[in-house]
């Protein structure tokens, strides 16, 4: 249930406490409520939007992106090298683009390489799946976007999950323009992307309910149906402070959660564990201000370290990207024509009425590519070769770099793999998607390259015992030289395929990029370019990293924070390693992995209510000291 008042919520008492009403949050929260024995309370931040047009229709999604009142809209630090700040978020499924695109077998399986048994590619693989209920294409649809038993393999999709998939409704000429100019050039997409195999342009699943046109996602997907349930319980509008702490039998246990509501503070027990998801800016957040950090950063703000633990906040790696903006030819409609008289009226008519038009989606064209695919076509000699510079990025890394920096050369260097990811957009778009989108008067289309793993390490901190004070983030882009070959070359395969057809007939000029200064990039002016127009992709991860906490880990593979016994961390700051697609599959994929580690250990220890003791995550110290390579 949605309750109002949050003294109400607070006088209850609840088996699991949820910081994050998110999409990793209220996947939790409906699955543990289907045990009527287990009660769950949720504290979310945002308003509850379930009935807002701007979160449901696809395309109005820009009304919210940057906006207060939907977004928390966090700005970098200045970037070295860059002319600003950049804007970046929380990956979040009621304000991202719907793209419902899959990690690679690699990326998952270099998880488990990184000491996190039970977390390879194989094992995630039947919660890919159990999140999504998938609607196969029309025969015209699938005709059109060249959607066949490769880009579609119905044994992957034939789940009962509560997110709906499908590919768009809408036969948009960008979309088809894509998958054939990719077919041409031989590049056309070579598996299913839920194997977690295969590269290639193609038509993109969708989060989108086929039957009214709308976004499927956490709110009306696991939580709506459920709103019923007498053991769920959410509150909308809270602004958790932090993680209350205590000590026992010398063993740190979470008893509970303090926020604020309208001004006031109150705090909620929780009877067995409190589950973090807070995603992977704001979780980091809360276990510094709960006094889980390093002492350097908790000590000089007067926060009492209660574990010491100098990886939360660190491991920090976001999706850069990368636009190209071109033209487009007489009679392609963008999304810049909003700003013709009538145009959005007309829009919004053709979407109550059929359920297509502009805003039917926003982004369903990607492409997946090697380095090898992109290399070969882009006529760009680096000055050393690629395993070169690869070796050198290992042999220069810290300690704690090592294994991942090894496993990121073995999947650049693997053929088969992915190292960017592409998409198109029917919009003029400098720099990020909430930075003034059109360039000038006229009608652009966007193409976007990002680096799939990049090298780039940041981090995330508080700087003050306010939680309303946004934390540091400086996600420290382009800071590591094989990221700027990586983009350079990315960069340069957009300007080739602007000029193949029969993409180029949507565009003016041949395929020449609306950016002064850098209408035609080189291999000299890539880089430079780059440097310029890198935004996030907003998909930050790493900050509270699975991985032995030596090596770097802020959650063992239970995802229960090093040295509290009943504290876990589930959202995308767990990922220790970036992947090569966008993150919202994967979180549910995790979230809903995670909902059955939490079950099985319920039923073990048979809940805190049976006079049974937690179990304690490895490695809980008395002394309440982690330790961090450097």
């Amino acid at each position: 249930m949605l309750v109002d008042s949050p003294a109400e919520f607070a006088a209850k008492r609840y088996d699991f406490v949820v910081v994050g009403g998110g999409t990793a949050g209220l996947t939790l929260a409906a699955r543990l409520t289907e045990d009527p024995k287990i009660t769950v309370g949720v504290i979310e931040a945002g308003q509850n939007r379930l009935a807002d047009p701007n979160i449901l229709i696809p395309g109005l999604d820009f009304n919210a992106l940057g906006h207060p009142e939907y977004d928390w809209a966090f700005k970098t630090t200045a970037q070295v090298g860059f002319n600003s700040s950049v804007s970046t978020k929380i990956a979040n499924t009621a304000i991202n683009g719907m793209m419902c695109t899959y990690s690679s077998k690699e990326d998952i399986d270099s998880w488990e390489k990184l000491g996190n048994p039970g977390w390879s590619h194989g094992d995630l693989a039947p919660y890919y799946k159990k999140f999504a209920t998938f609607t196969e294409p029309s025969k015209k649809t699938a005709e059109f976007y060249h959607i066949d038993n490769k880009v579609i393999d119905k044994e992957l999709h034939n789940a009962n999950g509560p997110v709906r998939t499908a590919f768009t409704n809408s036969k948009r000429v960008g979309g088809n323009a894509w998958v054939k100019t990719f077919d041409k050039l031989g590049l056309k997409m070579t598996a299913d992307p839920q194997s977690g195999h295969g590269n290639g342009g193609y038509s993109n699943l969708i989060t989108i309910d086929p039957a009214s046109g709308t976004r499927s996602y956490a709110g009306t997907a696991y939580y709506q149906p459920n709103v019923n349930r007498p053991n769920l319980t959410v509150l909308t509008e809270a602004q958790v402070n932090k993680i209350t702490l205590n000590r026992h039998d010398g063993e740190i246990f979470a008893s509970g959660v303090d926020f604020t509501s309208f001004g006031f503070k109150y705090h909620v027990k929780a009877e067995h564990e409190v589950l973090l998801c807070a995603g992977s800016l704001q979780s980091p957040q809360i276990l510094e201000l709960s006094g889980i950090g390093s002492r350097n950063v908790l000590e000089p703000l007067g926060i009492k370290v209660v574990v010491e633990n100098a990886n939360v906040g660190e491991n920090l790696q976001d999706h850069g990207i990368v636009p190209l903006s071109f033209q487009a030819a007489e009679g392609v409609t963008t999304f810049d024509s909003f700003g013709i008289a009538g145009v959005a009226a007309a829009a919004t008519t053709e979407f109550y009425a059929s359920q297509t038009g502009l805003l039917s989606s926003l982004i369903d064209s990607n492409a997946n590519l090697s380095y090898q695919q992109v290399d070969q076509r882009t006529g760009h000699v680096s000055s050393t070769p690629i395993s070169e510079l690869i070796q050198a990025a290992v042999l220069k890394a810290p300690p704690i770099l090592h294994k991942q920096y090894k496993l990121l050369g073995e999947a650049l260097l693997n053929p088969k793999d992915s190292a960017y990811q592409m998409m198109y957009i029917p919009l003029g778009i400098q720099k990020g998607l909430d930075s003034g989108g059109t360039l000038s008067p006229g009608s652009f289309i966007t193409l976007y390259v990002s680096v799939a793993r990049p090298y780039s390490r940041g981090s995330v901190h508080i700087t003050s015992k306010d939680p309303t004070v946004p934390p540091i983030i400086d996600p420290n882009y382009l800071s590591h030289p094989l990221d700027v070959e990586l983009f350079s070359d990315g960069v340069l395969f957009l300007q080739y395929l602007a000029t193949k057809e029969p993409f180029a007939s949507l565009l003016k000029d041949g395929g020449k990029a609306f950016h002064p200064g850098y209408e035609y990039l080189t291999k000299e002016t890539a880089g430079e370019f780059c440097r310029e127009s890198l935004t996030s992709e907003y998909h930050p991860v790493g900050t509270c990293s699975m991985m032995p906490e030596e090596e770097g880990g802020v959650v063992d593979s239970k995802l229960k924070v090093y040295g509290v016994a009943n504290l876990r961390v589930i959202d995308a700051s767990i990922f220790p390693l970036e992947i090569r697609n966008n993150l919202q599959s994967s979180v549910y994929a995790v979230a809903e992995k995670a909902a059955d580690i939490i079950r099985n250990d319920w039923k073990e220890s048979k809940g805190v209510k049976n006079g049974r003791k937690r179990e304690a995550s490895p490695t809980v110290k008395k002394s309440g000291k982690r330790a961090r390579k450097s």
